[in-house]
């Protein structure tokens, strides 16, 4: 049970860490980063990934205890 959280508190990190990387390709893209600082769409977005997994939590939830149950079954 240990490991399950640890491979999706890792894979929570690595999913925030690309939507960062992800805002700054489309500052930079989109020439945004002319008018603000590309670091700071970064941390937007991860804010937007932050507020998506906070409203969907119990849909987050159910999945993860699925697949957990499916493991037992």
């Amino acid at each position: 049970m240990i490991i399950l959280g640890l491979i999706g508190f890792i894979f929570f990190g690595a999913i925030g860490y690309f939507a960062y990387t992800f805002g700054q390709c489309i500052c930079v893209f989109s020439r945004l980063d002319k008018l603000i600082n590309k670091k700071i769409i970064g941390v937007l977005s991860v804010f937007l990934y932050l507020y998506y997994v906070y409203i969907n939590q119990d849909e987050l939830i159910n999945a993860f205890m699925k697949s957990i149950n499916d493991l037992n079954s």
